[in-house]
């Protein structure tokens, strides 16, 4: 697990050769998106061919993606 702003990643499996990263607030909070204004205890990425990029993805939806 990583830790990225005030964001966890943690990268996971999710079937053969697919890999997902799961962000979660570092304070235990939900996350909140703004479109859809909606709240969540964690979101994923979508499958990706390798860890990397899996954790890539997470940055990118942290930085750009109307997480609050």
């Amino acid at each position: 697990m990583i830790t990225y702003k005030q964001y966890h990643i943690q990268r996971f499996e999710h079937g053969h050769k697919r890999w997902i990263a799961r962000i979660t607030r570092a304070d235990g909070q939900n996350i909140r998106t703004i479109l859809p204004a909606s709240e969540h205890p964690y979101l994923d990425t979508k499958p990706t061919a390798s860890a990397e990029e899996a954790e890539e993805l997470a940055k990118e939806g942290i930085d750009f993606g109307g997480m609050v």
